[in-house]
């Protein structure tokens, strides 16, 4: 029995900075009898669902709101674009235009925060597009805003 398992190969997980900082599961995949490692915490609200502090529709809400903002690309750019230039004017300068896809991630978005209202909107935009950490005393409105939001893009069950 020894001899078998010493023959049979370990499994690769990459390396181990990809694990340092959060657990992670084997998740069955398509294929009979492959399994794959999965990252338990990837993004903040991962962590905070984990420690309990939000439920499974609050993070997803906050995940799919991520998505919209990186979609949209609303991030702060730090170099050059290296897309073709569109329709250079006077001087070599042109403004970004957005694309249709990424026109319509922004509306997204934009309708999201809109149905967070201002005063959750600060603590939700910080934890779900910055990936920062809710101070303690915020949690209460994070939970707020990300409920808010779930009702929003319709992933709260529907109460009899």
């Amino acid at each position: 029995k020894s001899a078998a398992k010493a023959r049979r190969p370990a499994a690769d997980h990459g390396p181990a900075e990809r694990w340092q900082h959060g657990g992670r599961t084997l998740e069955t995949t398509d294929q009979a009898g492959i399994l794959a490692a999965r990252v338990l915490e990837e993004h903040r609200l991962d962590t905070l669902q984990l420690q309990g502090v939000l439920d499974v529709a609050q993070r997803d809400s906050g995940l799919r709101l991520r998505a919209d903002y990186q979609a949209a690309h609303l991030m702060a750019r730090v170099t050059a674009s290296y897309a073709v230039a569109r329709g250079a004017g006077q001087g070599g300068y042109s403004e970004y235009e957005r694309t249709d896809a990424e026109e319509a991630a922004y509306q997204r978005w934009r309708n999201a925060v809109r149905a967070l209202g201002l005063t959750d909107s600060r603590v939700v935009l910080a934890v779900c597009c910055h990936d920062e950490t809710p101070p303690g005393h915020a949690y209460a409105q994070l939970r707020r805003g990300l409920r808010r939001l779930a009702d929003h893009y319709g992933l709260l069950a529907v109460k009899p």
